[in-house]
C-alpha cells in the first residue's frame, strides 16, 4: 500500500507528554451556500480529538463546527472557487513554534463536526492523528475518498447509497479499531485498506450498482469481512500465519470463491495480505 509513510507520522509525530497549561477553549464555525459550485474538493487534517462527518442541511456546501484549545492550536482554513470547482481546506497549527505533541491520556482534546453537501459531488480527503471517529457518509454524493488515520477508533458508515460514484475509495488505519458498514452503498470501483494493529471489519452490505475489486492489507489483529450472499466473490490471499476461515467458498485455482461467481449480477474480487492475525468471512443475507 502507498499509505505507510503517512501512518507512521500519524501515529507518532503527535504523542509525547504535553507541558502544563491553561487550555483556551474556543468556538469557531463556518458554512457556505451552494452559489453555482457544482464540484468541491475538500482536504481536511485533524490531529486530535472527537472528529464527526455527516450531511450538512439543504442549500449548504459545507458546515464546520469547531471547539478547540487555543492555547496549543490555531486553525488554518481556506477556501477558493475556480469557475464551478470548490476548494476547501482546513488544517490545524502549533501554537508553539517547536510543534505541538499529544498523549491522548492528557485529557480533553475537543472536536470538529463537518457536515457536507447532499447536492454538490466532494472529492474528500480526511487525514486524522489521535481521534474518536465517527463518518456517517450515507447520501452524499462522493466521488472520491480518502480516510487515513493513526491511534484511533473509527466507525464508518454508509447508510444509504452514494448518489455518486467512487473510482477509489483509500482507507488506512494506524494503531486502531477500525469499522467501514454498508459499504455496498459507498459505490466505488476500487478499495484499497491498509491496516497496521487493530481488530477491522469491512461490511460490503448495502445496494450494489456495480463490479469492484478490494485491495486488503492487514498486520497483527483481526479481519472481519461480511459480504452479501448474493455478490460473486473471488478472494486471493497472500501472507502468513494468519488464521483464515473462507467458509462460504470452495478452493479455486490462485485462491477461494463463491459458487456463485460466474452468475452473480455483481462481483467482488479481494486480495488479501494479511499476517500475524486472523481473518474470518461472514455472508450475509
Amino acid at each position: 500500500m502507498r499509505s505507510s509513510g503517512l501512518l507512521a507520522v500519524l501515529l507518532f509525530g503527535f504523542f509525547a507528554p504535553l507541558a502544563a497549561q491553561q487550555p483556551e477553549w474556543t468556538d469557531l464555525s463556518a458554512r457556505r451556500q451552494t452559489d453555482g459550485i457544482r464540484a468541491v474538493e475538500a482536504k481536511i487534517t485533524y490531529v486530535a480529538g472527537e472528529l464527526e462527518v455527516r450531511a450538512a442541511d439543504a442549500g449548504l456546501l459545507y458546515d464546520i463546527g469547531l471547539h478547540y484549545d487555543a492555547a496549543l492550536l490555531r486553525p488554518e482554513r481556506s477556501w477558493r472557487a475556480e469557475g464551478d470547482v470548490g476548494r476547501l481546506e482546513l488544517r490545524f497549527e502549533s501554537v508553539d513554534d517547536n510543534g505541538t505533541d499529544w498523549d491522548m491520556d492528557d485529557g480533553e482534546f475537543g472536536e470538529l463536526v463537518l457536515g457536507l453537501s447532499r447536492e454538490v459531488p466532494t472529492d474528500l480527503t480526511l487525514e486524522v492523528g489521535a481521534a474518536e471517529s465517527s463518518l456517517d457518509l450515507g447520501g452524499i454524493p462522493l466521488t472520491g475518498l480518502v480516510y487515513r488515520t493513526g491511534a484511533s477508533s473509527t466507525e464508518m458508515k454508509f447508510g444509504e447509497p452514494n448518489p455518486a460514484r467512487i473510482g477509489t475509495l483509500e482507507l488506512a488505519a494506524g494503531a486502531a479499531s477500525f469499522e467501514a458498514a454498508g459499504l455496498g452503498n459507498a459505490r466505488f470501483d476500487e478499495l484499497e485498506f491498509d491496516g497496521a494493529v487493530g481488530d477491522v471489519t469491512l461490511d460490503f452490505t448495502g445496494e450494489w450498482s456495480g463490479d469492484a475489486t478490494a485491495d486488503i492489507a492487514v498486520g497483527l489483529g483481526a479481519l472481519r469481512l461480511v459480504i452479501p450472499r448474493d455478490i460473486g466473490v473471488r478472494l486471493e490471499k497472500s501472507g502468513f500465519l494468519a488464521g483464515f476461515n473462507p467458509r462460504g467458498m470452495e478452493k479455486v485455482e490462485g485462491g477461494w470463491q463463491t459458487s456463485n461467481f460466474d452468475s452473480a449480477r455483481h462481483t467482488l474480487r479481494i486480495k488479501l495480505k494479511a499476517a500475524f492475525g486472523k481473518v474470518d468471512v461472514q455472508f450475509v443475507n
